[in-house]
């Protein structure tokens, strides 16, 4: 009589699904709990790949584009950024908590870049 073995199988598949658990955790982009400040004057820009999105959190934490990262990496970026064809813009989005002069050494480095929109990201009042 013949058999099938389906123990190999068996452990094929929970290895799959181990790999499939342990990278959806990785993929999963987690979002920035931040409190932007209000503003009646709110505009919403057309969105360009070619912004710097610049997020300065409570704790002293830089974000760029949603990724972790440093004021020097930051400055890195924009400096690239500055010799392209199409100078991006720059959008700085910071907690309502942190301190003012963050954000404008932030903004004084886009300037020294070369960078010349630079906007406050901002939310509408509730």
């Amino acid at each position: 009589m013949a058999e099938i073995n389906i123990i190999p199988l068996v452990d094929v598949v929970l290895v799959l699904l181990i790999i499939f658990m342990a990278t959806t955790a990785f993929v999963k982009e987690s979002g920035l709990k931040m409190q932007l400040p209000t503003a009646k004057s709110t505009e919403t820009p057309k969105e360009t790949p070619k912004e710097l999105s610049i997020a300065l959190t409570r704790d002293g934490k830089v974000f760029l584009n949603a990724k972790a990262s440093s004021l020097k990496a930051v400055e890195a970026a924009m400096r690239t950024a500055a010799k392209t064809k199409d100078t991006p813009s720059v959008v700085i989005k910071g907690d309502q908590n942190i301190e003012y002069k963050r954000v404008i050494t932030v903004m004084d480095m886009a300037k020294q870049a070369g960078l010349t929109k630079v906007s406050l990201g901002t939310r509408l009042p509730d």
